[in-house]
């Protein structure tokens, strides 16, 4: 009888444990439930694109505008040029010029006067290359008027210091030798061609008869002339 009796537990708790696996084995099938089959994969909404070719980055554009020059020989802001000598320093504490008396001179606007005598920068001039740097300089004819009857004439070479005009070498050419022209040549020569009017030896220093055409080269505090020829001249 004990035995009848436990028939229905068993029964009911057998019907019980039958129905929670059905119940498991559902969950499984649809994936509802924790631990249930993943989805299948797919791509992410952050993932990257597979690896191809991208749009190349854009080459940075030329510079507008190119880097100036540098200048050239000679063609700086501050060459020299022959209207500038008209206010240049002529003689200096370091540099004489001949048949000028003592002290300073400098030009304005082309002409000095004091103790009784008159110097003028003539018109004949050329720039270029006499001290062997870089920079240009000058060689002009210069008049020294005195008390008398002398005119004395000479030149001079002015360096390029920075744009100023400083004498550095000289050379008299003697008295009533007015020049006619001063031509620098190339760079290389380091010369100046210089033709001025003068006389013979047993001629009269009132006339002028010879041309003479004359090459000088600087070796401050001088102008050293190399060589000259002569032709006739008359007025």
């Amino acid at each position: 009888m004990n035995g009848k009796r436990n028939w229905p537990a068993r029964g009911t708790w057998l019907i019980t444990a039958l129905a929670l696996a059905s119940v498991t084995v559902g969950c499984q099938d649809t994936g509802g439930g924790t631990g249930g089959a993943n989805p299948k994969p797919g791509k992410s909404a952050g993932s990257s694109k597979a690896p191809g070719k991208g749009k190349e980055s854009a080459k940075p554009s030329p510079t507008a505008s190119k880097k100036p020059k540098k200048p050239g020989k000679g063609t700086s802001a501050g060459a020299l040029t022959c209207e500038g000598l008209r206010d240049a320093a002529l003689q200096t504490s370091d540099f004489r010029f001949p048949d000028a008396p003592e002290g300073t001179v400098a030009f304005t606007d082309g002409r000095w006067e004091g103790d009784g005598v008159v110097i003028e920068l003539q018109p004949q001039c050329g720039i270029g290359d006499m001290t062997g740097d870089p920079a240009e300089d000058a060689v002009a004819a210069v008049k020294v008027t005195t008390g008398g009857t002398g005119k004395f004439y000479g030149l001079v070479t002015w360096r390029n210091d920075s744009g100023t005009p400083v004498p550095v070498a000289a050379a008299s050419l003697g008295d009533r030798t007015p020049v006619q022209s001063i031509d620098v040549s190339t760079p290389a020569a380091r010369q100046a061609t210089v033709v001025y009017l003068t006389r013979g030896d047993s001629d009269p220093a009132a006339v002028v008869t010879i041309r003479r055409t004359a090459v000088y080269r600087v070796t401050e505090p001088t102008m050293t002339e190399l060589d000259h020829s002569d032709a006739p001249y008359s007025p």
